[in-house]
């Protein structure tokens, strides 16, 4: 009798436990939390606090979990990175200027944002299900991005909005601050000149074209693997969501973008016919000597009218921004001198031009070096290739379910594209970046620990996640 009626308790216990009403932020797991978080991203947006509220999400879910675990957790190589550079990224406050505090204070925080985001996704997300929540809220913020793209490309909408934090900021700092500016003022995107391959460029939510273009690189890829995955209306809202990301990458108007995705393209081609396997390769080889073959000689034939086209989008479209590139550049690599251990610590002004083209900026790489310096860029680097080295492991595993495998080259397509793309600009100012690449990482972090635990669904619409 005592026993039946512990046995009885428990399970009232229990059934009292799965009824519990869950709430978002306050008692839900983190899985559900971010997924929650990207689906208002409009809202954030539209406040104008989109750019300040992931560090503040982030640090109060990490002292959640530390609460729930009694401050255990684990951590792996690019968590390593991750903080070994957030502590870097720290070194220059002894001599950035005090003008400049703010704006190395709000990319501080996102490095240590990045350390939690990693923390959080590498320990939270336990399960299959969890897994899933983190995908639904990826695939909820490429729809918010088509939205937006489709919105202005179709003529639906082209005005602009005053934030509410626009609203509360004083004008002349708005007008001052190309960042401030950038939360007040809201706009899908802008109308441009003749000079331009297009009569308009698109940034849906993201603060500038070039992080809209980063995000189509990371979510085109995505939102293609889920198209292939899914079953009955699923297929057309990918399919709708897909054509708003082509158009969003087309009307961003970068033409490095354009090549990451033909890059892409070819990689993603022969990946999905397995051309990398040694038992293809000679195919492969073949197909390249023919393909340069038939290249050469249709140039042969064609070669003013190439060398024509080329030199009107590389240099007659928008021929201001090649030299404004240049001048960042040249001027960026005549101050590296002076910092070049730890680095600047900030992009710095180049005498008349506008913040926005500041040395240090327009490229990750190049940027990473002038701001933190030579120690700076290895580490960034190291956290690169840990990334990588998970990706490739993920793509070589051939005793995994093959279910699996597309999103493995998914993954290895996104993040080329993303790497090809950073070269031009760099990311770790526009928050809807910093959540994209920062859930993808996760994703492969977590994809290869969680095919042992509960079965091969990663392939399959009908599987835990949905």
């Amino acid at each position: 009798m005592v026993v039946n009626r512990v046995l009885s308790l428990q399970n009232q216990a229990r059934l009292t436990h799965s009824k519990r009403l869950v709430i978002p932020f306050i008692n839900a797991p983190f899985s559900t939390d971010i997924m929650v978080f990207l689906a208002f991203w409009p809202l954030w947006w539209i406040l104008g606090i989109e750019q300040l509220l992931p560090p503040f999400f982030l640090a109060w879910e990490m002292i959640r979990h530390l609460l729930r675990t009694k401050g255990r957790f684990s951590i792996n190589a690019p968590i390593r990175w991750a903080f070994l550079l957030a502590l870097w990224w720290l070194v220059p406050v002894v001599w950035v200027e005090r003008e400049h505090l703010d704006i190395f204070l709000k990319e501080a925080a996102t490095a240590w944002s990045q350390v939690l985001a990693f923390l959080l996704l590498w320990n939270c997300l336990s399960t299959i299900r969890d897994w899933y929540r983190v995908v639904k809220g990826l695939e909820v913020l490429a729809a918010y991005a088509a939205l937006g793209g489709l919105v202005f490309v179709l003529g639906l909408w082209r005005g602009e909005i005053l934030s509410l934090a626009g609203r509360a900021l004083p004008a002349p700092l708005i007008e001052s601050s190309a960042f401030f500016r950038s939360i007040s003022i809201r706009t899908f995107g802008t109308m441009v000149g003749e000079d331009s391959l297009l009569f308009q460029r698109v940034s849906s939510f993201s603060l500038q074209f070039s992080g809209l273009s980063m995000v189509a690189l990371l979510l085109i890829p995505f939102i293609t693997w889920r198209l292939c995955q899914a079953r009955g209306w699923a297929r057309y809202r990918h399919s709708a969501v897909l054509v708003g990301l082509l158009l969003c990458l087309v009307y961003a108007q970068s033409r490095i973008a354009y090549l990451a995705f033909v890059t892409g393209v070819i990689v993603f081609t022969a990946l999905k016919l397995d051309f990398l396997r040694p038992r293809n390769r000679f195919f492969l080889l073949a197909l390249i000597a023919l393909t340069i073959t038939l290249a050469m000689g249709v140039g042969y034939l064609v070669f003013s009218e190439i060398t024509q086209t080329l030199n009107t989008i590389f240099l007659e479209l928008r021929p201001g921004s090649w030299l404004v590139r240049f001048r960042i550049y040249q001027e960026t690599l005549r101050l590296l001198p002076e910092h070049p251990i730890a680095g600047w610590g900030v992009p710095v002004r180049i005498p008349g031009m506008r913040s926005v083209y500041s040395a240090g900026t327009h490229s990750s790489y190049l940027g990473m070096l002038f701001q933190h310096g030579v120690i700076g860029l290895v580490l960034y680097l190291g956290l690169w290739v840990s990334v990588w080295r998970g990706i490739l492991k993920g793509l070589r595993e051939r005793t995994i379910s093959s279910s699996l495998r597309p999103f493995w080259i998914m993954a290895t397509v996104s993040m080329l594209s993303f790497n090809i793309r950073e070269t031009a600009d760099i990311w770790w100012w526009d928050q809807l970046v910093t959540m994209t690449i920062w859930m993808m990482w996760g994703l492969t972090m977590v994809a290869l620990r969680l095919t042992s635990m509960e079965g091969h669904h990663y392939g399959d619409s009908t599987g835990a996640g949905d």
